[in-house]
């Protein structure tokens, strides 16, 4: 049986975080608003720059979804940097390798991110967005009480293909 866990990424690990999440850029082209050529310009260096310094924060960080040892999963979080925004958490860059689906660490990611944001004070709603189409995110979002508030049709084009996005708030003070 594997071992399941969730935790902040380090430092050291910037170079599996940057693998996984080229993968994500890669194999899930229309989830993302990143491509795979833009992910591939940001260097070793740069994450780990962020790992240890942005990304290590109170208020932002990058949780990793581990099985056994191997890093399978990640979710980004930051809070609002402006006065008139610190009210507001936004969930960024949420995947799971194919591989570790099903074992319920989409969830625990989640999870985790939504109880860290419970910690700051004044933080009173988690906001995210996702590709019109992708259900099985959605369904998760819906089951941990994440609700819709709005559409962009055309948000992103994936070549000659064009792609909603839905934008989903999760309200911490209600």
């Amino acid at each position: 049986m594997s071992e399941l866990s969730v935790r902040a990424v380090p430092p050291d690990a910037a170079e599996a975080l940057r693998a996984l999440r080229q993968r994500a850029l890669r194999e899930e082209p229309h989830a993302f608003l990143s491509s795979e050529a833009e992910g591939e310009r940001r260097d070793l260096a740069e994450w780990r720059e962020n790992l240890a310094g942005k990304w290590a924060g109170p208020e932002q960080w990058v949780l990793g979804a581990y099985r056994d040892a191997e890093l399978v999963g990640m979710a980004g979080c930051f809070r609002g940097e402006r006065d008139k925004e610190r009210h507001k958490a936004t969930v960024w860059g949420m995947y799971v390798a194919p591989e570790a689906r099903g074992l319920g660490l989409g969830r625990a990611l989640l999870s985790e991110a939504v109880a860290r944001m419970r910690e700051l004070e004044g933080v009173l709603q988690v906001q995210l967005s996702v590709t019109a189409g992708n259900e099985a995110a959605l369904a998760l979002y819906r089951r941990l009480g994440f609700r819709d508030y709005g559409r962009e049709p055309r948000a992103m084009q994936v070549g000659e293909e064009f792609l909603d996005e839905l934008y989903l708030v999760l309200p911490l003070d209600a």
